[in-house]
């Protein structure tokens, strides 16, 4: 999910890019602008860029950001590797993401 205008969503493709060669996996998603009405529901006030597999966030926590209104610029989301602060979301969440994601159903 991506704000139109956010400056970090091709780094965020990298990202997704790299991780699913890591995995050996297709790199194919679905990629959701805020502003789109399709966008579900739930992803669209999430700051840009937000990464979702299987429809959850990969790295969850607390999202202080009020719904984004048509003439506002784009909600940069940053996220927290450790001590560093960074602008797209830890590599190792997303590779843990997709790869329970891969993993069978039980029960």
């Amino acid at each position: 999910m991506y704000d139109p205008g956010c400056p970090n969503v091709g780094q965020a493709r990298e990202l997704l890019t790299d991780a699913c060669r890591e995995l050996g996996v297709p790199a194919v998603w679905t990629e959701w602008n805020s502003e789109d009405p399709e966008c579900p529901e739930h992803a669209r006030n999430l700051g840009s860029p937000s990464v979702l597999v299987n429809g959850e966030d990969v790295a969850p926590g607390p999202h202080p950001w009020k719904e984004r209104s048509p003439d506002a610029g784009p909600r940069c989301r940053v996220y927290r590797d450790g001590s560093a602060i960074i602008r797209v979301p830890p590599m190792a969440r997303v590779l843990g993401a997709i790869h329970e994601a891969m993993q069978p159903e039980v029960g």
